[in-house]
């Protein structure tokens, strides 16, 4: 090699670089040789660094642009560098020597070098982004020895303020600074740049930038502290005190955190500062962190804020996870505790998620896993866990899974190591520490406990009547619970990786969970049944059969289970099949284990049973299709054998070593699919099979059955496609599990198979019946191809053969999406074996392009014949929307989308119709699916270059379909011209501009000249698509060239075009320049033009022009340059303001153009009245001409200005005198308008205009309304309630603004007679659990505007004296404050959210400082709904209704005020058991209007509020002397002794004496355990597991006891209640109710 270095380096001159080869081999020379053998080479040898050094910095200064070239030279000369600075190190002379002899440490070499790193280090890659960085490393290292200190400290400053120069945007600007700081240190960069940490900081939010930031940063203030505490050493001389240091510590973070502090507030600062700068500063100082907390939390932070708490919590968590948040110093001044279990409740409660997910975050996450959990934190954790798991956003419950499932990690490892640790000092003999060991034993029995008490709470999560969120988020948590291996029974294999064992142990599989995991199997959800049968899967045998060992019992008990499955799968509704089906499944895992056991065969001879049943079902419905259709469904058992299949392991050698009856049992299940289809086919494949009613089913299918099951196409329909679907899914999986090489699945029924999937696909005309036939065929073309067996080997090919020859000869009409053809083709090409070739996808794709193009043998639209070239293209389209063929495809994009386009051009409409299919499929395949954003730009598109990079042949079709086709768009023949254009286009739209990239330039004539064509839609599309051919450097240029060319006297067309143009530009410039300033000049040009273009008579262009011009003074500006743009919106106001706005245009150009102009004009208005730039009076009659002009499209415009935006904010600048003045308008407007759009919108406005005038509405101003003819408010209030249609199903835009609007009205006139019963009726309909979202919107806006009238007229409304006729009755309140209280349980969570936010911020209500969540309010509002009135004669009507609702629920929900605020009724128990058991025979399931509500959950709440308001009044008024309330203290007691029996349910009569407690009704308890024992026995799977009404009625019993119990003592015999518990009780013991019905 020394050969060979010689003879390279002597042969170059002075100007020549190093080839690659060479440079590598030197660069492998310098790695080799070690410094102190470079020290023993002489110094002008062409063997030694400083000959080498020249030459490698040449080849690096004139390396090319392409290639590696210059990352190698780079790399080469940094290694030469480096292996100097080890000579040094060991030699001065050699650094003495290395000054004189070589320019190395000239001062030019340095900056030639440096320049070249600041050059290259930007636009770099990551490969010479590395070798650059170290070079510069390497070359400071090395001046550092040869140059004195001085010399270097001045260089590199000089360094550091010429990178600073530099644009902030530029990388290379931290990438150095971060290198010099640590050299120089960070005050000598904050003396050069001052503001560079915040300047940085404002910049952190680009990724690109923000981990440069954040090294950059944390370089110059780590250097920073060091050189401060080193200034604070020195000047002492000896040690820093605490005190000392913390006075460094604050010195510097004046440095930083102010500016630190102002970026986490702004959103999208925040990540990026969290992530890459605050970890690295808070490492260096925990101190700094504490004290950085401090000041965070001072000023002007606020609990209320979120973003304060957003902060904070993200600095907390980094101190966490850096183990310094617990480690405070006892003797500083700063060790106050920065948590508070209060704060982490806090966060707990929140209604942000975000925040919530941080207290969780803080509250379990831990550096040590093994660090115990506190027990005030474990207690918080408990409070809140309603809050965390009621969650609908599945994101949120995602992530507190997450967590806790770390919390029980934690628990189970921090009890693992305090039992060692226990274990330790037990076995101590001396110096025991008692204390430390009874420490220990008690926090490992808190963990126990709260796991105890956390596994009850799962069980509630699970029991029924819970929503779906609840169970779902139950299983997943019990799921972590049992794999932590809590429960020593599990199997170690279930357990989570690095495994700890717990210390104690817990039963998780109780006989409670099995029953709800049992009961669960059955639910509507498909993921919540897939859940409890995995998690029935886990648990061990023991205690699935609940320690029972006998083997005939065990058989027993499966059984049965399999009996009740089979019974459901028969089932005619889908979810009665589908649980059976899970049912089954779960049978077939429990024989499969018992014969593992017993070395027996049930599980195959139970399958074949399944198997028996089915055949049984196939031979009824081949006999009599309308007697099976709705006793004897099939799709069950095909189901229930899919999902036993889908589990099992062919290669256990256990399990099915019976391959003979295996092999029978297959082929059994595939003959009954041939025998289904032969059932099923005449549904499926008529033309029209949703309506279809095959003829001889009309004479057999009775009309009665219609009443049960439905309609009874309906019903045959269901029966048919579920049957096909889910045969078709079980042979998916027949296919897939198999093995191939396995004689259990025979190659005849293989064939045999296929011909019927092909069959089925080709003819079935439903389409979700053949797309779910297809995967079958493709697991079936799959087995094949894989199949060593010659007579299924080519079945593919020749499928796919007589698939396409079918396509050109199939002569019968089907869809114009060509049926299951194209899912034919697909199938087999998906199948196809992973080749790179693709050989059959190449050929295929070849034949079908080839068919697409030929020309249509007829032209005649009217002949119903199917076109060859139809199919193909359909076949084509199915090709590329497969996602198993996504790769493979790519190739053919390009020939695919020119046959597409040529589609276009096609005189045959089902042609044309094929090819926009294909092509929508083919932009999405490109582009992804089409979104917009507000600006109608659209998000998602690819920029040019890379586009045409990666299809390269595309850019010559298109140019080619635009070469032949523009020029024709103004002919008589343009029709089919534009259908062809129009796609080019609309493709070219979804491109972006790329700077410096001129590809596009090809196209730029023909975009242009088609913006101006005569068709809009052709300018339009062509607007879009310009914006592709402008980079960020010539759109201003281009806009001034498009303005000036706009010719409004002889080209309109062309103007218009060109105004679009310009419009996409304006929205392109703000998409990417981050809504910089518009330039000034641009405003002077739109004004010098304004005049001629805005009085053009083609009103399309003067609408795109006033677009334009509007767009461009919404834009950022400079305020300096602020004249032009002044002058531009005076003469924008002055041609506004000189319109006529009233008449009605017939032209509908005309009539958009006068609709936008009376918007801005509006616009106008309202900004100059709130800067107080136009006079009240003629605003109002500006605003005027707009609402009562003749044209309907001028009012929406004018309204809708008026409801959105600066007018309708109440808390405006605006004066009140100009509501004042628009309030009679408006109401003459509301009361003459007949359009229900203008009038709904009308009565909007009436009700903003009327509360923001409605504190001037005194004196004179009352006089001024008079005058202007305002009706008396009780008028009002009746002409706005006659508008409502209450009967009205649908949304009603109408009704909901009069509703919102009634509210303040209707607590103004509260007194007034009848006036709050109408408004209430109208609350409680519009709110109906059935009613739109729109109408219960609705009806919350008005409850909550009657809620702030009312309490703001009196705050303390509860002591109001109903004699007051001022004030409204408290009675009023109370009933709209419970009704407010049901809105918390609304179904939809933005209504909730809505209710939460207005009950928590209302400073009439909780007045809480944070809003907090549903749940949590829903809770704390309750007890305020009785804290209020408990002290009132309403607290008696309040026990009344809370009564009412605990017995009866929804029902007594709804029930209105004052007339039934003493009637205590309710059906009784029995009648609502009796009710509950109703069978629905509906086909489909009926789904609940409100999933959220859990009306157990709320009988629960009710009965604490109850409790709560009766040991108010008890303080009070002594032993429950208040009759009302001794009344229904006595209902309750009847209700549960003997369910509302006899006379007792009638209401007492004024001056009878209340029942005395001895006077005991006749027991009517009996009635119920009577119904119960004629219903039978229960247990799992019963008949009460899917019906969450009958647990509903027994947790209202138990309920009601309780609340006696606590409060109930000389009101009534509560023994007498515990006796009649206790009897039911044990009826329900031997019944085998649910564990949980009765507690």
């Amino acid at each position: 090699m020394v050969g060979n270095i010689n003879e390279i380096l002597e042969s170059l001159s002075a100007e020549e670089r190093l080839a690659e080869t060479d440079l590598r081999i030197v660069r492998q020379y310098i790695v080799d040789t070690k410094s102190a053998d470079f020290l023993q080479v002489e110094l002008h040898s062409s063997m030694s660094l400083i000959y080498m050094y020249p030459h490698l910095l040449k080849s690096l200064f004139s390396s090319p642009e392409l290639g590696e070239y210059r990352t190698l030279a780079c790399d080469t000369l940094s290694i030469c560098i480096q292996r100097m600075s080890q000579c040094c190190i060991q030699s001065q002379k050699y650094a003495a020597e290395l000054k004189e002899s070589s320019t190395i440490g000239s001062v030019k070499d340095a900056d030639a070098i440096f320049d070249f790193v600041c050059n290259y280090w930007t636009d770099s890659g990551a490969a010479l982004g590395n070798a650059v960085k170290e070079l510069l490393n390497k070359l400071i290292l090395l001046l550092e020895k040869i140059w004195s200190p001085e010399e270097r400290q001045d260089h590199l400053i000089r360094w550091a303020g010429q990178v600073l120069k530099y644009p902030r945007s530029m990388r290379v600007v931290y990438f150095t600074i971060e290198i010099l700081a640590r050299q120089l240190g960070g005050l000598a960069i904050l003396k050069l740049e001052p503001h560079i940490i915040k300047d940085s900081l404002a910049l952190i939010y680009s990724n690109a930038l923000a981990n440069p930031i954040g090294k950059m940063l944390t370089a110059i203030l780590t250097t920073s502290r060091k050189q401060m505490m080193a200034t604070a050493v020195k000047s002492t001389e000896k040690k820093l005190a605490i005190a000392e240091i913390e006075h460094v510590e604050k010195q510097w973070l004046l440095l930083w955190a102010e500016d630190v502090i102002e970026a986490l507030k702004k959103e999208d600062l925040r990540p990026h500062v969290f992530t890459y700068l605050l970890p690295n500063l808070f490492k260096v100082s925990a101190l700094g962190f504490r004290l950085f907390i401090r000041q965070l939390q001072g000023g002007q932070f606020s609990m209320s804020s979120e973003i304060d708490i957003t902060v904070l919590i993200g600095c907390l968590k980094i101190g966490q996870d850096l183990s310094i948040l617990e480690s405070t110093d006892k003797s500083s001044a700063q060790s106050a505790p920065i948590i508070s279990t209060e704060f982490l409740q806090t966060l707990l409660h929140q209604s942000s998620q975000d925040l919530r997910l941080g207290g969780l975050s803080l509250a379990v996450s831990s550096p040590r896993a093994s660090k115990p959990i506190s027990l005030d934190i474990l207690n918080v954790l408990a409070e809140s866990l309603d809050d965390l798991t009621l969650e609908s956003d599945p994101e949120f419950r995602n992530r507190v899974y997450g967590y806790l499932r770390q919390m029980i990690t934690r628990i189970r490892d921090s009890s693992y190591s305090m039992t060692r640790e226990r274990s330790k000092l037990l076995r101590q003999v001396k110096e025991r520490d008692e204390q430390r060991i009874m420490e220990l034993s008690a926090a490992i029995d808190l963990n126990r406990t709260f796991l105890e008490n956390y596994l009850l709470y799962l069980q509630q999560l699970l029991r029924p009547g819970s929503s779906y969120q609840r169970i779902h988020m139950g299983l997943k948590l019990l799921l972590t619970v049992v794999r932590s291996g809590l429960d020593n029974r599990v199997d170690s294999k279930w357990h989570d990786k690095n495994h700890l064992d717990f210390p104690y142990h817990i039963s998780i599989y109780s006989a409670t969970t099995i029953r709800l995991l049992l009961d669960n199997l059955v639910n509507n959800y498909e993921d919540i049944r897939e859940a409890s049968g995995s998690l029935l899967k886990i648990a061990p045998l023991s205690a699935l059969f609940d320690g029972i060992e006998e083997p005939e019992v065990i058989t027993e008990i499966v059984d049965g289970y399999a009996e009740k499955g089979i019974s459901m799968v028969s089932g005619l509704r889908g979810r009665e099949g589908d649980g059976g089906a899970r049912i089954i499944e779960f049978c077939y895992f429990l024989y499969a284990k018992l014969d593992i056991q017993r070395a027996t065969n049930l599980h195959l001879q139970f399958l074949s049973h399944v198997v028996q049943k089915l055949e049984d079902a196939i031979k009824q419905a081949e006999e009599n299709l309308s007697v099976a259709v709705k006793d004897y469904p099939l799709h069950g058992y095909f189901t229930c054998l899919r999902l036993a299949f889908e589990k099992a392991d062919f290669a256990d050698p256990k399990m099915y070593k019976n391959e003979s009856g295996w092999s029978q049992l297959i082929k059994r299940i595939v003959g009954t699919t041939h025998s289904v289809w032969n059932i099923v086919e005449k549904i499926l494949s008529h033309d029209s099979p949703e309506g279809n009613m095959p003829e001889e089913l009309e004479e057999q299918y009775l009309v009665n059955l219609e009443e049960v099951y439905g309609p009874a196409t309906q019903v045959i329909l269901s029966y048919a496609w579920r049957a096909i679907g889910e045969s078709s899914e079980l042979l998916t999986t027949l296919l897939t599990v198999v093995p191939i090489d396995s004689n259990i699945f025979a190659v005849q029924s293989i064939s045999k198979l296929g011909n019927l999937l092909l069959t089925e696909l080709s003819t079935i005309r439903h389409r979700g019946a053949f797309s779910s036939v297809f995967p079958a065929f493709v697991a079936c073309c799959v087995r094949c191809n894989k199949s060593n067996s010659a007579a299924v080997l080519d079945l593919p090919r020749r499928w796919l053969d007589e698939n396409i020859q079918l396509i050109q000869v199939k002569s019968q009409n089907i869809t114009r999406r060509s049926g299951g053809l194209p899912y034919l083709v697909a199938g087999v090409l998906t199948a196809e074996a992973d080749d790179s070739e693709r050989p059959l996808l190449c050929e295929t794709f070849e034949r079908l392009v080839e068919i697409a193009q030929r020309p249509p043998a007829s032209l005649d639209e009217s002949e119903k014949t199917d076109l060859p070239q139809v199919h193909a293209l359909n076949c084509i389209r199915s090709i590329f929307i497969e996602t198993r063929l996504s790769t493979a495809s790519a190739a053919f994009i390009d020939q695919a989308l020119a046959v597409a386009i040529d589609a276009f051009a096609s005189k045959v409409w089902s042609i044309r119709n094929c090819g926009v299919m294909l092509f929508a499929a083919l932009q999405t395949r490109l582009f992804g699916s089409r979104k917009f954003t507000d600006s109608r730009m659209a998000v998602g598109n690819m920029s040019a270059r890379l586009f045409f990079s990666r299809f390269k042949s595309i850019k010559g079709v298109l140019l080619r379909h635009l070469q032949e086709h523009v020029d024709h768009l103004e002919g008589r023949a343009a029709q089919t011209h534009i259908e062809t254009v129009y796609p080019v286009l609309s493709l070219l739209s979804r491109l972006e501009a790329t700077d410096s990239y001129d590809g596009l330039v090809a196209f730029s004539p023909y975009i242009t000249q088609c913006l101006s064509s005569r068709i809009w839609k052709i300018r339009e599309m062509a607007a879009r698509s310009f914006v592709a051919l402008i980079s960020s450097e010539s759109w201003e240029s281009t806009f001034r060239s498009f303005l000036l060319e706009i010719d409004v006297m002889y080209d309109n067309n062309g103007a218009h075009g060109r105004l679009l143009a310009l419009a996409a530009l304006l929205q392109a410039f703000a998409a990417r320049t981050s809504n910089s300033p518009m330039p000034d000049s641009l405003y002077s040009l739109l004004y010098d033009r304004f005049d001629e273009i805005s009085s053009c008579s083609c009103a399309p262009v003067v609408l795109a022009f006033l677009r334009v011009v509007k767009t461009t003074t919404d834009y950022p500006y400079h305020e300096e340059e602020d004249e032009n743009r002044a002058q531009l919106l005076e003469k924008f106001g002055e041609y506004l303001s000189d319109c006529d706005y009233s008449e009605c245009l017939m032209d509908a150009g005309a009539r958009l153009l006068q609709e936008q102009k009376s918007e801005y004009y509006i616009l106008k208005t309202v900004d100059d009245l709130v800067e107080g730039e136009v006079a009240e009076n003629a605003a109002v009659k500006q605003i005027n001409s707009c609402l009562f002009s003749a044209d309907y499209g001028v009012q929406l415009s004018a309204l809708r200005v008026l409801l959105s935006g600066k007018f309708s904010d109440i808390n405006n600048e605006m004066s009140d005198s100009v509501y004042v003045k628009l309030l009679p308008l408006v109401w003459q407007l509301v009361s003459s308008e007949q359009w229900n759009q203008v009038k709904g919108s009308a009565v909007r406005l009436f009700n903003i205009v009327r509360q923001r005038a409605a504190t001037s509405l005194e004196g004179s101003k009352k006089k001024i309304l008079k005058r202007e003819a305002l009706p008396e408010l009780s008028e009002i209030w009746k002409t706005l309630y006659d508008m409502i249609e209450f009967e009205a199903e649908e949304s009603n835009l109408v009704s909901e603004a009069t509703l919102e609007a009634l509210g303040p009205l209707t607590a103004e006139l509260a007194r007034s007679e009848g006036v709050f019963e109408k408004w209430y009726e109208l609350e409680v309909g519009f709110s109906d659990d059935n009613s739109p979202f729109s109408n219960r919107k609705a009806a919350l806006t008005s409850l909550k505007s009657f809620i702030d009238i009312i309490s703001a007229r009196e705050p303390n409304v509860q002591a109001i004296d109903d004699d007051s006729p001022e004030l409204a009755p408290t009675h009023q309140l109370r009933t709209v404050l419970l009704h407010l209280h049901d809105f918390l349980n609304d179904d939809d969570n933005e209504l909730r959210e809505i209710a939460a936010e207005y009950i928590c911020k209302s400073p009439y209500l909780l007045n809480a400082p944070h809003v907090m969540t549903t749940i949590h309010t829903y809770r704390k509002f309750g007890e305020y709904i009785v804290d209020r009135f408990s002290q009132t004669a309403e607290g008696s009507v309040l026990a009344a209704a809370l009564a009412r609702r605990i017995v009866s629920g929804s029902q007594a929900r709804a029930s209105s005020s004052s007339s039934e605020q003493y009637m205590l009724d309710g059906a009784e128990a029995v009648e609502q058991f009796y009710e509950s058991l109703a069978e629905d025979t509906a086909l489909f399931v009926v789904e609940k209007q409100n999933l959220y509500r859990n009306e157990v959950l709320e009988c629960e709440c009710w009965a604490r509020m109850f409790v709560r308001l009766a040991k108010a009044r008890n303080k009070e008024v002594g032993q429950m002397q208040g009759l009302v309330v001794r009344a229904v203290m006595h209902y309750l007691y009847v209700w549960t002794i003997n369910a509302c029996g006899g006379d007792l349910s009638k209401k007492k009569q004024q001056g009878e004496e209340e029942p005395k407690v001895e006077e005991e009704p006749a027991n009517e308890i009996p009635s119920l355990i009577k119904a119960l024992e004629e219903i039978g026995m229960d247990g799992p799977l019963g008949w009460s597991c899917r019906r969450d009404e009958e647990f509903l009625i027994g947790r209202r019993i138990v309920e009601i006891s309780k609340v006696l119990a606590e409060v109930g003592g000389g009101v009534v015999q509560t023994a007498k209640v515990d006796e009649a518990m206790a009897k039911l009780r044990e009826t329900a013991y031997e019944l085998d109710l649910h564990p949980l019905w009765l507690l």
